[in-house]
């Protein structure tokens, strides 16, 4: 609670505890009440009780926004006690020199010394500790949230580093197999798929405040990838991006596509007479990259952590996962877009 908004939150409470303690006495407005027989209604009494209790409870306040914040058993002595004795001393000069106010002005007619304010000024007293205990306990309970929310932020930062440090070996071992078949079957052609890995891998080296990015970038940077997979093969594989202009500002985890498009080449067959062919394309909020099943024998070797590293990393960034789709000869993964 910041200044401005603890002078209201004072003002406004001592407001309330004034009108509530002191309307009452408008029951004695009724000739053939209960209140009418003991008490005589006078509206310049009301208003000063009122306007007494009022700057009562301010005081109040004052001396104690500062303490009784801890449990009981860890106050301090010397400075709660002092408050409490400013307190007890508040309330018996409040009530003497009202008392005396009243007696001078007022009738003195009633119950109790003052028409009782002296018990008015005890009640405000106890409803202003109470209140201002439930306050306290409303800002311990904010700030151990606030604290929590950090340690976790800090915790899904830590793990979504640990994830994007699996990924970038896990993608470089891969790259440096298919370089060196390509340098086997065409080392005339080994330059230019250096040039587009460092693309690639310059790509997935950069860093982004909260690890999105648009599909307009993540497609582009693909491009590079799906270059050197058709260098490889040719015209076994084949890829259509069916996305809209529109469709393009939506946000994904960086390095979302490359490792998809790669699980799907290095799980299936790729060749002329049998292309691969993925499809990416957007629906319902979701991107769609798809692709025909027609998975090898003997896959090539790799480190096994492409789709979990994928999925987990949505769980931290999207608080959803992805979903996997086996079907009709198809294999489909539908990622959230944001």
């Amino acid at each position: 609670m910041n200044a401005a908004m603890g002078k209201m939150f004072y003002i406004y409470s001592s407001l309330f505890i004034s009108f509530a303690l002191n309307l009452p006495k408008l029951l004695a407005l009724r000739h053939d009440g209960v209140m009418s027989q003991y008490v005589r209604f006078d509206v310049s009494e009301l208003i000063f009780q009122t306007g007494i209790n009022f700057l009562f409870c301010l005081c109040i306040f004052y001396i104690n926004r500062k303490y009784f914040r801890a449990p009981v058993n860890l106050w301090r002595l010397k400075q709660e006690g002092l408050a409490l004795l400013f307190n007890l001393i508040l309330l018996l000069l409040f009530t003497f020199i009202t008392v005396k106010i009243q007696r001078r002005l007022f009738t003195t007619i009633g119950l109790l010394p003052g028409k009782g304010i002296g018990i008015k000024f005890l009640i405000s007293t106890l409803l202003i500790a109470i209140e201002l205990k439930i306050v306290d306990i409303l800002r311990h309970a904010r700030s151990k949230e606030m604290e929590n929310a950090r340690l976790r932020n800090a915790h899904l930062k830590a793990e979504l580093g640990l994830l994007k440090g699996q990924l970038q070996p896990h993608f470089f071992f891969n790259a440096l197999s298919s370089l060196s078949g390509v340098v086997r079957e065409d080392p005339t052609q080994a330059q230019y798929y250096i040039n587009q890995l460092s693309k690639v891998y310059r790509y997935s080296l950069q860093k982004n405040d909260n690890n999105l990015v648009s599909l307009k970038e993540e497609l582009n940077a693909v491009q590079s990838y799906v270059a050197l997979l058709k260098m490889r093969h040719e015209k076994g594989f084949q890829m259509d991006v069916a996305v809209k202009e529109e469709e393009l500002h939506f946000l994904l985890p960086h390095m979302s596509l490359q490792p998809l498009i790669e699980n799907a080449s290095k799980h299936n067959i790729i060749t002329v007479s049998r292309p691969l062919q993925i499809r990416i394309g957007v629906k319902d909020g979701w991107l769609l990259i798809e692709n025909n099943l027609q998975p090898v024998t003997f896959p090539e070797p790799g480190t096994g952590i492409g789709l979990a590293n994928l999925n987990e990393r949505y769980k931290i960034l999207m608080q959803k996962e992805i979903i996997i789709i086996k079907e009709d000869g198809k294999f489909i993964v539908k990622l959230p877009l944001k």
